[in-house]
């Protein structure tokens, strides 16, 4: 799996957590549940890419409905080896990388920026408290924070004893909101291009400052006191660093979920929904195509081609090269038997690149006797192609491969007496002419 098909993964999984969250949990009072939900759906969703399902696990069921040939998008941004000439050094898709790694640095280095400068801020602090969770003031009136397990209190919020505003930092501090914080500057920073991840880092922070709300303001009867003390804050200093502020910008969603009613506990089923969404994107990510397709460029522009065997594999100044073709009737030059050839053999030089003759998943790529160094490609329809004899396998089994792509290098393993390509196609074991298929 390319890089590329890795990110589109993680964004379709995060646009879902997104919406689910938007539509089932967003207004719900129960708020420590909803912080597994947001930050347990962004771990999935950069987690779930990566696995890979057994080969005859319960969900091939589902083929049927159709999946998604992720090596489709491969393909949009590299070039196939004898297709397209090369004109520089810079392909699109190396562009593309290195604009997207030019912005995902430049985010991550304003992220340290920003908690350097936040460090930096609090270095005349004195310290008033100490223990697990250590309690500084600062002198200028900036507003109080919380950062990991240290608690910073503006100077006018520790004169005038505001209580709420410590017992909220005290939860924030407890619970060690900042590295929710930190990780979601690093999601941003990596999936920058995706709109919905910096919703989601704004419903975390809504969410954490309804948190330690619910839990900070304690009693129904201080409820009047706590939100005095939030009134009071909202015309005071507030910078949007990656800490976790008293006040903030969601002052008026804090004082409606401060007063809505508690939700009912039913509504606690509502989660179960990340079962059927966590079915689905296992699915979405590691159904095999039914059909595997390719773009191949001839002549300048792009065609839509099936998976079944559609190329010669081997340069194109090989196909007139062929030394023992399909059906012939000739003397086995290693058992000096004679025999009909089921497939065409091309001398080439060792070396020599050998491409995939159609989309396909690898269901063997290994040494066998006789047969040398092997590999084996099931395509759309039934269709299997055989390379044999080879001097190097550049895939592994299991793997899904496109149209055009190096998938090995002509040899002379096995039962060969010099380097060539052994190259057989079959539709359901049945051995057809590879001359109808290029």
């Amino acid at each position: 799996m390319s890089f590329l098909e890795y990110l589109i993964k993680v964004n379709l999984a995060v646009l879902l957590s997104w919406a689910l969250y938007r539509m089932a949990f967003k207004n719900l009072t129960f708020f420590q549940w909803n912080r597994f939900y947001l930050l347990g759906s962004v771990v999935l969703s950069l987690i779930l890419p990566l696995l890979r399902l057994p080969s005859k696990s319960t969900l091939e069921a589902v083929v049927d409905v159709g999946g998604i040939d992720w090596t489709y998008m491969d393909h949009l941004v590299s070039t196939p080896v004898t297709l397209l000439e090369k004109t520089g050094t810079w392909s699109p898709g190396s562009v593309l990388l290195l604009l997207y790694m030019i912005v995902t640095l430049t985010l991550l280095g304003r992220s340290a920026f920003r908690f350097r400068q936040l460090f930096k801020s609090t270095a005349g602090a004195r310290r008033i408290k100490g223990g697990r969770v250590k309690i500084y003031v600062q002198d200028q009136q900036t507003g109080s924070f919380t950062l990991f397990r240290r608690i910073y209190l503006d100077s006018y919020a520790y004169e005038k004893r505001l209580r709420p505003v410590w017992r909220h930092e005290m939860v924030h501090a407890a619970q060690l909101h900042s590295l929710d914080l930190l990780f979601m500057e690093f999601v941003v920073a990596m999936l920058w291009f995706n709109p919905f991840v910096f919703f989601l880092l704004g419903y975390v922070r809504d969410n954490h400052e309804y948190l330690a709300d619910h839990l900070a303001h304690g009693e129904r009867n201080s409820l009047v006191e706590y939100l005095e003390c939030l009134k009071a804050e909202t015309v005071r200093y507030f910078s949007p660093v990656p800490a976790s502020y008293f006040k903030s910008s969601t002052i008026k969603k804090r004082i409606i979920m401060l007063t809505n009613h508690t939700s009912n506990r039913k509504n606690k089923w509502r989660y179960l929904g990340l079962i059927p969404m966590l079915a689905f994107l296992m699915i979405l990510f590691h159904t095999p195509a039914s059909e595997s397709r390719a773009i191949l460029p001839v002549s300048g522009s792009f065609l839509l081609i099936d998976g079944i065997p559609a190329r010669f594999p081997l340069p194109e100044e090989y196909k007139g090269r062929i030394s023992w073709g399909f059906n012939q009737e000739a003397i086995n030059p290693i058992s000096k038997k004679e025999m009909v050839h089921k497939g065409i053999d091309v001398p080439a030089p060792t070396g020599t690149p050998v491409y995939a003759a159609g989309g396909g998943v690898v269901l063997k790529a290994e040494s066998l006797e006789g047969w040398g160094k092997l590999i084996v490609l099931e395509h759309a329809e039934g269709y299997t192609t055989y390379y044999a004899h080879l001097d190097e396998i550049a895939v592994e089994s299991g793997v899904k491969v496109v149209v055009g792509q190096l998938i090995g290098k002509v040899g002379n393993s096995g039962q060969s007496t010099g380097p060539h390509l052994h190259y057989e196609v079959r539709l359901k074991g049945e051995h057809l002419n590879p001359a109808d298929f290029y």
